[in-house]
């Protein structure tokens, strides 16, 4: 059904996000003896409200609104002899939210307590070693937090039209953008790859729902120039500036539960270079494991412990090299010149 397709789409990246927020929180309560349902719930709570948002954003603003999403529901939904109309989507899609918020944080919470429970009482952990990255303003060409800045309004000029005018202006600033920016190049492959997808979703999913051609290809279109700004500002900003604006952002917050928790793992947090490392030891480490679901789990805590046994974390520099410039105060306006042509429109 197209609500389970369109909660896989977004869900897909939301996975990254769900992790980061609730890792750090459930480690806390099994430190605390919370009870497993207790757990489980407060996981559930925080994946179904991210998946919520994330769903909402595909059918409400990629998609083309309320209507559109129940036309394509009742398209599909026709042809199963299943209930139509907007009460019928909107519950079918919180049934399906529900379901993958309950399944999925049952099994998220089983998994983090066995971790947990075989984690060695005592690990030694090397002691920090000189990054072996260079830090992100001897080799690149904006500071960070222009290029967040930059990239978010570029996020809101997206969404707030899907006129030809507006769509062609991003692109351009898009295209000039990725030119004067001294990037990872190692990020544009798969980020095509999902902008691609994406989009092909997106008009895939406007067009079954009768909203014409030419206006699910501009949507589509769309959501091609959204992913695309993301993959420029992770190449952009760089993993260690990225990670050096979320870190700030985040310690702000620091009396939320579990945030300080999330701010030490993102300043201890390896460098690209070694989760790449990381990755492809993770092969040798199941290669011979009998393919059945506990020995792989089994092994593959194991490989977390002995990761986290080798790792070590790496000098953090930029905190005090971040600096704004003229370049990065053009980039910002520049970003947000095509507001005349809106403004025109």
């Amino acid at each position: 059904m197209l609500e389970t397709v369109a909660l896989m789409g977004p869900a897909r990246f939301a996975v990254p996000l769900t992790q980061a927020l609730t890792a750090p929180l459930l480690g806390v309560l099994e430190a605390r003896e919370v009870s497993l349902l207790v757990q489980v719930a407060t996981c559930a709570l925080i994946r179904l409200v991210q998946n919520a948002a994330f769903v909402a954003f595909f059918g409400l603003v990629l998609a083309g609104g309320l209507d559109a999403y129940t036309n394509s529901y009742d398209s599909i939904a026709g042809r199963l002899s299943l209930p139509q109309g907007t009460e019928a989507a909107l519950i079918a899609t919180g049934a399906s939210l529900l379901t993958w918020a309950i399944l999925g944080s049952t099994v998220q919470v089983l998994v983090y307590r066995r971790g947990l429970r075989r984690w060695p009482a005592r690990l030694s952990v090397r002691a920090g070693e000189a990054a072996d990255e260079p830090s992100p303003a001897s080799r690149r060409r904006f500071d960070p937090r222009a290029v967040v800045v930059a990239a978010a309004i570029a996020f809101v000029l997206l969404l707030s039209s899907t006129d030809w005018i507006l769509l062609g202006t991003m692109a351009g600033w898009l295209g000039l953008a990725w030119v004067s920016a001294r990037g990872d190049r190692d990020v544009i492959p798969p980020g095509f790859v999902i902008a691609l997808a994406l989009a092909i979703g997106v008009f895939v999913f406007a067009a079954i729902g009768g909203s014409g051609l030419e206006l699910a290809l501009r949507r589509g279109t769309r959501a091609l120039l959204l992913v695309l700004v993301a993959t420029w500002l992770r190449a952009a900003a760089g993993s260690e500036g990225l990670r050096e604006v979320f870190r700030r952002a985040l310690g702000r917050l620091r009396r939320v539960p579990s945030v300080p928790e999330a701010t030490v793992l993102l300043d201890q947090l390896g460098s690209v270079r070694q989760l790449v490392r990381s990755a492809r030891s993770v092969v040798g480490a199941i290669r011979f494991v009998p393919k059945r679901p506990i020995p792989f789990l089994d092994a593959i805590l194991d490989w977390v412990v002995a990761e986290s046994a080798r790792f070590a974390p790496t000098a953090r520099a930029s905190a005090a090299t971040l600096s704004l410039r003229a370049v990065d105060t053009a980039l910002v306006l520049f970003a947000a010149a095509p507001v005349v042509v809106l403004l025109a429109g």
